[in-house]
């Protein structure tokens, strides 16, 4: 994340951030290709617990974790309040594609899991959070 981003002096680590956005990508792109709501449900489920809850109920940041762990990747902590800003977007799209996925909306579905897919790609691949760049202009012009 940029120098001049906002912070919450809280921290989260960006590399435990970067494997949770490819598993976001995997099953955003698992329902494009299958058509199952069932990644739908999967992506609104982890996005509630990791926001909500409790990392310790989120699939996707124990699966992170324990890679994370496994390959001896150290921390790299970074500000939390833009990821966690990105992470209600995210929220947002897998809502919207599990809702519009159950109403038999199926390419607006299939949108809206392909633009998710591509932005949390964004952030896997290239450390590059569109949601982190939303939050600093918001937050620069003072209405975060």
């Amino acid at each position: 994340m940029a120098k001049s981003c906002p912070v919450n002096f809280q921290k989260v680590d960006e590399n435990q951030i970067r494997v949770q956005a490819l598993l976001v990508t995997l099953s955003a792109l698992g329902f494009v290709l299958s058509g199952s709501v069932l990644f739908a449900f999967l992506l609104v489920y982890d996005f509630i617990a990791r926001l909500f809850i409790s990392q310790k109920f989120s699939i996707f940041a124990q699966i992170a974790i324990a890679l994370l762990k496994g390959l001896n990747i150290s921390k790299r902590d970074i500000d939390s309040a833009p990821k966690i800003f990105a992470s209600h977007i995210g929220l947002g799209f897998s809502v919207a594609i599990l809702l519009t996925s159950l109403f038999g909306l199926n390419e607006m579905a299939a949108i809206s899991a392909i633009i998710l897919a591509v932005c949390a790609a964004l952030d896997a691949f290239f450390n590059y959070c569109i949601g982190c760049k939303c939050y600093a202009i918001l937050h620069h012009f003072k209405i975060l």
